[in-house]
């Protein structure tokens, strides 16, 4: 009897060509048009451009050996690299400025003959604010700094002259890049991870559906299926089971356009992907046949309650905007626990940044714990109804 229940709601699901549309074709043509709108930075080297500079070449300039020494350490061509310097006079540099030729105009102020040239006032122009205005803010308070030090240090002993100079040219660093595993960090990947979360949470219109046909109220198919003899347990079932089949087909097809179409790199964790999206359906079924039984209202007012609370929780989990997961980890937590879509872009993005999986299977412990209580509630608002009449 199960099998046959099974094999028919089947049957009856796949019929339904709007809501394949949704929750299959919809997703990858979303997962097409983010590859159209970012695709080209997926796997992009962070290459960093020199800072374009202009220094006005007064005088003043001309005598100021350890400034004209330091520029032209940082814009020698190399690897690097971190200026590209235009040595002119004012008002080309002005000229420069104005077009958006460089990012600032560094000028330095006449001092005494008798004073020291590297205690000249130096003054660094700029007309917006930006990432190289920073750099050559952070370039000339350093340098202004080191230079304080210098003279005040060679005032009260002049003979330390050729230890300071060889302290400044081999500065230590105190900090150490590391790195949790091979894979580079990149950031419009976590799109395409949140895409396939809201996929996943989309697999709850058939939830919805199911419950909808269950319900004597809502269909006519929920009536006829009220009065027939087999169990409602055997029947939630298998309905929940022939749902979950679609779901995860659908969401292996999403997956096999995003590695192979589009060519996304999930890693090589083959067996832990397919845990994840798994646990990404059912989730997404019982948060669907959760909202259809509680929800006490019109199909329509039950598919937009649907529609919405699966675009906040794709916003919450990153989808229209990355670093919104981020926020909220940081600013509610508890969001980022309870929330299927976070969790299972998290459980992705775990799998290919980290080398542990401890996070991963973190992720998908809540998942599963979140889908059990979804599908209990539902059960048992279910098992509760009953009809005066049919």
């Amino acid at each position: 009897m199960a099998m046959h229940v099974f094999r028919y709601r089947l049957k009856c699901l796949l019929r339904d060509t709007e809501m394949l549309f949704w929750t299959m074709a919809f997703p990858i043509l979303l997962a097409t048009m983010f590859y159209v709108g970012f695709g080209n930075l997926i796997g992009a080297d962070a290459s960093f451009e020199p800072v374009k500079v202009a220094v006005v070449n007064s005088p003043a300039y001309q005598r100021n050996p350890y400034l004209k020494q330091m520029l032209a350490g940082l814009s020698t061509p190399g690897a690097d690299q971190l200026l590209d310097l235009t040595v002119t006079d004012e008002a080309g540099a002005e000229r420069l400025l104005d077009k958006g030729s460089v990012a600032g105009i560094i000028t330095v102020g006449d001092v005494d003959d008798t004073a020291d040239p590297a205690a000249g006032p130096i003054r660094l122009t700029v007309t917006q604010s930006g990432l190289g205005q920073s750099i050559l803010k952070a370039i000339l308070d350093d340098y202004l700094h080191a230079s304080a030090t210098v003279s005040s240090v060679l005032s009260r002993n002049p003979a330390a002259i050729a230890e300071l100079i060889d302290r400044l040219g081999s500065r230590e660093s105190y900090t150490r890049q590391i790195s949790y595993s091979k894979a580079m960090p990149d950031t419009a990947l976590a799109y395409f991870y949140a895409l396939v979360a809201m996929a996943c949470l989309y697999t709850g219109f058939w939830g919805m559906r199911n419950t909808i046909d269950l319900q004597a109220d809502l269909s006519d198919q929920g009536a006829r299926r009220s009065v027939a003899p087999t169990h409602k347990l055997t029947v939630v079932l298998c309905d929940w089971a022939a749902a979950f089949l679609i779901c995860f087909v659908e969401i292996l097809v999403l997956l096999a356009y995003l590695a192979f179409a589009l060519k996304i790199d999930f890693g090589d964790q083959i067996g832990y992907i397919l845990l994840t999206c798994l646990a990404g359906c059912v989730a997404g079924v019982s948060f669907g046949t959760l909202l259809g039984t509680l929800f006490r209202k019109s199909e329509g007012a039950k598919v937009a309650a649907l529609v919405g609370a699966t675009n906040v929780l794709s916003f919450l989990a990153g989808l229209m905007f990355v670093n919104m997961k981020h926020i909220v980890a940081r600013s509610v937590p508890i969001l980022s626990y309870i929330n299927p879509a976070a969790l299972t872009s998290d459980a992705l993005y775990s799998l290919y940044v980290f080398d542990d999986h401890r996070r991963f299977f973190l992720n998908i412990g809540l998942l599963c714990v979140i889908s059990a209580v979804m599908c209990f509630v539902s059960y048992l608002t279910l098992r509760r109804e009953r009809y005066a009449s049919l």
